[in-house]
């Protein structure tokens, strides 16, 4: 667009979007629908795109594809590229090991603009990812790429031919199309549909409709649209959470609010407020703030250890704008000028994608390339401490289970000692070394109100034990899968991930509380029809309670609830065992074993963790039920200390599950304890 037809408004537009998403991902209360600001950011895309391809078919009479892209290139890839670079040096300076070929392997990606099909092909949790990528905002560039792929060779294609109504047809089509796929994928697979091109198509295409429409509403209805439009993405904003099946219908909310602001023109009350000059700046910077805020947002906590994560945020956010005004001067401006000798004139801006693409992967393989240095420097210095330094055989046969306890002393005093990360540990297996790799059908997901059908242990047995409770219950099915073969039990799953057996109030946000108390009910009811010899029950300690609760406390909740569950099952089987909980450990294992510098003293925890004073409640709570108890604290911690490493072996896959490894090998000693009691 020329300056004298160029809407200041939308830079407005583009500022409130980018200020949207950069809120949700920050936490700032009330914004976590925020991650609307993108559909607000497609249907710009699909309405600037388009209008200035229709400009430029009335003008010519057709469509140069060349000029496209070379524009595209001088807009997108010098800013995106230079994101990518400075991430995976950061990456190489400071980030574990572990995740340096991660980094890389999504950089790539990233450069391709294939990130959505990478991230969605990998299943991640776009608003619960477990390790965020630094690149997973780059998604939706991918998906504006991708479809612009098909776009300008549509329009070059059809406009000569059907002119701009057989044109507004199509894109009409492929709107209505793209709609009815999101809302079937959306149910289908929300994790792969809101990564998916198709799926976001309609909103692309919405911004391209009001293109060809190319109207503007006047008088009252202009006010209306206006006010209207922003009413439905700040409503989308506060309403829609991470609860929201996305994108599906409910993008739409967003999506016409955004084509009812644009729609409204440039004098509409709406459009004079979005023009005022901090807008207009912000939105000036907002690609390049969508680009940095991400990666800084991710990265901070780990890089500034503030303790406190309001003023990390601050500072991540902070920084973002700060480079951001950077990058726009420095970098995105001079190419969009044509300031930049050769690459920026004409279509020899082509030659930039090529650039992009081989910094891009240089830099991937680059930082690859030093993991693998780093990991083989560190074993060949530690294999030089443990030769230089004597270390006691723990694992010795001793005849009998083994001494978890002393195992756990050598530990620490090995890490006291300044014990390097054994050799034989590599932190990219630990994270694998998980219960739902051995038995994925064991267990209820999220979304799951009934269990796996699952039978373990010795399955032709007529004495029966069931195994109730969350994932950490389910972190024991191995040993009781062990044991059951054993001794001659056959051992029940009845284990939902998330969800405690106790009946207590449940605030996670990946599940709601009818989702539940319906698996609970579920499970009771299997169990009076099961009718097993014995029922061991144990969960996370007060996982997702609220604070308070029908009068009562946290405390007093998880009490209650463990007593009167265990009350129905003494009704249901002649004995119960409660196990107690593991604490949870404050830093992620795999990370802390292939961190720079990391040594088994840094990757010490205590055991002051709520999982550990929930376990003192629920001993207080079975006195008088009959039930037993049983502290397995004492697998993993001794005087409250807890070593992550023991020998050769890793305790924890995670801050809080141990690993298949370690349950295995307490498990002849767990043996001792349970079967007098089961």
């Amino acid at each position: 667009m020329s300056a004298k037809q160029w809407r200041t408004d939308v830079q407005g537009l583009r500022a409130v979007a980018v200020g949207l998403v950069v809120a949700a991902h920050a936490g700032i209360p009330h914004t976590e629908g925020g991650f609307v600001g993108v559909d607000v950011f497609f249907v710009l895309s699909g309405f600037l795109i388009t209008t200035l391809l229709l400009r430029e078919a009335d003008t010519s009479g057709t469509v140069s594809i060349p000029q496209f892209y070379a524009r595209r290139a001088r807009r997108i890839l010098p800013a995106a590229t230079l994101v990518i670079l400075v991430v995976l040096a950061y990456a190489a300076w400071q980030l574990p090991t572990t995740r340096l070929t991660d980094a890389a392997a999504d950089g790539t990606w990233a450069a391709f603009f294939l990130a959505n099909v990478h991230f969605a092909a990998e299943g991640v949790q776009y608003f619960q990812p477990s390790e965020p990528s630094p690149f997973q905002h780059y998604w939706s560039l991918s998906v504006e790429e991708q479809f612009y792929l098909v776009w300008p060779v549509l329009a070059l294609l059809l406009i000569p031919r059907l002119g701009r109504k057989g044109f507004t047809i199509v894109a009409a089509v492929i709107a209505v199309a793209s709609l009815a796929w999101s809302i079937h994928a959306t149910g289908e697979n929300p994790t792969a549909a809101y990564f998916s091109t198709p799926a976001r198509a309609y909103e692309l295409a919405a911004g391209a409709l009001l293109a060809c429409w190319g109207g503007r509403l006047k008088g009252a209805a202009s006010v209306a649209a206006g006010i209207g439009g922003a009413a439905a993405i700040l409503v989308s904003t506060v309403v829609f959470s991470e609860a929201t099946p996305f994108p599906g219908w409910q993008a739409l909310v967003p999506t016409l609010g955004t084509v009812a602001l644009l729609a409204s023109g440039a004098n509409a009350p709406t459009a004079k407020l979005l023009a005022v000059k901090p807008l207009r700046y912000v939105g000036d910077i907002s690609y390049s703030l969508y680009l940095w805020h991400w990666p800084l947002i991710v990265l901070a906590p780990e890089a500034l250890h503030l303790g406190n994560a309001a003023l990390e945020m601050t500072v991540a956010v902070a920084a973002a704008v700060l480079l951001s005004a950077l990058s726009h001067r420095f970098v995105e401006l001079p190419f969009q000028r044509k300031q930049v000798p050769v690459l920026s004139h004409g279509l020899r801006s082509l030659v930039l994608w090529p650039v992009a693409l081989v910094l891009a992967v240089g830099s991937g393989w680059l930082t690859t390339s030093y993991a693998a240095f780093a990991e083989r420097e560190r074993a060949d210095q530690a294999q030089a401490w443990f030769a230089a330094n004597e270390v006691p055989d723990t694992a010795a046969e001793t005849g009998g289970p083994p001494q978890v306890q002393r195992e756990l002393r050598a530990a620490l005093d090995i890490a006291d000692r300044g014990g390097p990360i054994p050799p034989a540990v590599l932190g990219e297996e630990i994270t694998e070394d998980r219960w739902q790799k051995t038995y994925g059908d064991c267990y209820a997901n999220y979304g799951d109100t009934r269990g796996g059908d699952c039978t373990l242990g010795d399955t032709e047995a007529k004495k029966t034990v069931a195994v109730v409770g969350d994932s950490h219950a389910g972190m024991w099915l191995s040993a009781f899968d062990d044991l059951g073969k054993k001794n001659g039990f056959r051992v029940v799953s009845l284990v939902k991930v998330g969800c405690a057996p106790y009946p207590v109030q449940h605030r996670g946000k990946k599940m709601t509380q009818a989702e539940c108390d319906d698996f609970r009910d579920w499970s009771v009811d299997r169990l009076e029809r099961l009718e097993p010899d014995t029922i061991v029950s144990t969960a996370r300690g007060q996982l997702f309670m609220p604070e308070n609760h029908d009068g009562m406390n946290r405390d007093e909740q998880w009490s209650k609830a463990v007593r009167d569950a265990v009350t129905t099952y003494r009704e249901i089987a002649r004995k119960v065992v409660v196990l107690g909980d593991v604490p949870a450990i404050d830093q992620d294992p795999a990370d802390c074993i292939s961190a720079p510098e990391s040594d088994q003293r840094s990757c010490l925890s205590d055991a002051g963790s709520r999982e550990t004073s929930s376990n003192e409640l629920t001993g207080a709570a079975l006195k008088g039920t009959a039930a037993a108890y049983v502290d397995t604290q004492r697998f993993v911690c001794v005087a409250d200390r807890c070593p992550l490493i023991v020998g050769d072996k890793v305790t924890y896959y995670d801050s809080s599950h141990l690993t298949q490894t370690w349950v295995r090998h307490v498990t002849p000693r767990l043996d001792v304890i349970l079967r007098p009691l089961i």
